[in-house]
């Protein structure tokens, strides 16, 4: 049987190819994965510290809301009011209540852009607290643990995640002891 140079190369070849591909055997049986994963939301919201940096941000958003709403009431009385005096308003009467109601509801918008902004640099200041506070615990856990990385959940495509994987519960038990 003659073998080409080619032909001796692949059983060595594909051997090779095989043990790399599965890996060595002692980390194949290794507890702690190369990687793990946190759900930042659920940190977030079922730690204590995490619910105690968003209080602030749900009880304005809150306010907000409130206010936005009786803003838009006002809308509707003034609409509905000119509706009903339609018949018997004059043009200037008329013209009246359509600049009060784009008054108003100029009024409205600006409300919500301001309140968009302050929403929008309360949440940067909480949320930048609890990370200054969560970040060394997370840290903390993947060197403990001997981890390569720790991911973010919400920012990957998961289809399949070992729950081993998830340290998520430990976090917020660390969060909650401190």
């Amino acid at each position: 049987m003659n073998r080409s140079p080619l032909n001796r190369l692949a059983k060595p070849m594909l051997v090779a190819l095989l043990v790399l591909s599965c890996g060595h055997p002692a980390r194949a049986q290794s507890v702690s994965p190369g990687v793990a994963v946190v759900d930042y939301d659920r940190i977030l919201q079922e730690s204590e510290p995490g619910k105690k940096s968003i209080a602030p941000l749900d009880a304005l958003m809150k306010q907000k809301k409130a206010e936005a709403q009786a803003m838009e009431e006002e809308l509707t009385a003034i609409r509905a009011k000119a509706a009903q005096q339609a018949s018997a308003a004059s043009e200037r009467q008329l013209a009246a209540f359509q600049q009060q109601f784009n008054d108003k509801l100029e009024d409205l918008r600006r409300f919500q852009a301001e309140a968009n902004n302050a929403l929008d640099k309360l949440r940067a200041d909480s949320i930048g607290g609890f990370n200054k506070r969560s970040l060394p615990v997370i840290q903390a856990l993947g060197k403990e643990r001997g981890y390569s990385m720790i991911l973010e959940t919400r920012k990957l495509g998961l289809i399949y995640l070992d729950p081993r994987a998830d340290i998520t519960d430990l976090v917020i038990q660390r969060l909650n002891a401190q």
